[in-house]
């Protein structure tokens, strides 16, 4: 990710925590995921959902048995299911 791209992303997550980009809680934040590996995947993943829900404008059903993996893989507890 360029650097522009990447204040621009750090400065929407600030906005969402109510906090201004130069406040300096968003530059800790911002120098800790650049440093820490497993933040940067944490602040990735996070931002993946993110977009996943923005695309999906409808409930989409989900094939069964993908979602008994996606239960398994996930280690969850299966909802009750609604019929």
């Amino acid at each position: 990710m360029d650097e522009q791209r990447k204040h621009e992303e750090f400065a929407r997550l600030c906005r969402a925590l109510g906090e201004d980009f130069d406040a300096p809680v968003c530059k800790e934040l911002e120098k800790h995921v650049a440093e820490c590996p497993e933040c940067r995947i944490v602040f990735d993943t996070v931002k993946r959902v993110v977009y996943l829900y923005r695309v999906v404008e409808k409930p989409t059903d989900i094939p069964q048995d993908v979602q008994e993996r996606l239960f398994r893989v996930l280690n969850l507890p299966r909802p009750e299911r609604r019929d």
